[in-house]
């Protein structure tokens, strides 16, 4: 499984406030808090995840671990910052 969050300016962000975190660790949620007007603060989550043990997913990253889960937010500003050192939009 692998975590498209983490290569975007908010998971980036998101991935060092929540340090220290499991090799297993996704993130598996980002939005958007607020009116819908502006875009000020941005809530994401992630948890550790385990291999499935059987069925069709079965070796891959895709059981959540129950209690791992993980929230942090991260500011418009935050992702701004990040972006612009990369040369990125956000």
């Amino acid at each position: 499984m692998e975590d498209i969050f983490a290569k975007m300016p908010f998971g980036k962000v998101a991935l060092e406030k929540l340090a220290p975190v499991e090799q297993n660790f996704r993130l598996f949620s980002a939005g958007w808090l607020g009116d819908g007007k502006s875009r000020e603060v941005m809530q994401i989550s992630g948890a550790v995840f385990r291999e499935a043990k059987s069925g069709p997913r079965k070796g891959t990253l895709c059981m959540q671990v129950p209690g791992t889960t993980r929230t942090t937010f991260v500011t418009a500003a935050e992702m701004d910052a990040v972006a612009d050192m990369e040369g990125v939009t956000p």
